[in-house]
């Protein structure tokens, strides 16, 4: 199997489940990146963050080896239960930051100097 290099990617989470074969699922909007298969990610909450897999990504009932920015789609993830995850979280690849760091990093970075 060829190995795929991890991307940078962010990912709004819309719905937290347990699918039928009792694998934690994640469903929402890719907003940034694509994402694959066996990619290790970040769970971003207020105040934790936590660390997991995607096993698997089902696009309309068909499961898909990548996903794009704009695609509504559904992760099966390894070690995460449903109760460490809640609507509204941001999902990253492994390493990512959460959108307020991002925007902090973004407006310093490309921000005029002070004279």
């Amino acid at each position: 199997m060829e190995e795929t290099q991890p991307s940078e990617f962010q990912f709004e989470v819309e719905q937290v489940f347990l699918a039928e074969d009792q694998r934690t699922a994640i469903s929402g909007l890719v907003e940034l990146g694509t994402i694959v298969p066996g990619q290790a990610i970040d769970i971003h909450g207020l105040h934790a963050k936590r660390h997991g897999r995607i096993e698997a990504i089902m696009m309309s009932g068909g499961e898909v080896t990548q996903v794009t920015p704009g695609y509504v789609c559904t992760l099966m993830l390894a070690d995460l239960t449903p109760g460490h995850i809640g609507p509204g979280m941001l999902a990253t690849h492994a390493g990512g930051e959460r959108r307020k760091d991002l925007r902090e990093r973004i407006h310093r970075e490309y921000s005029p100097a002070a004279v």
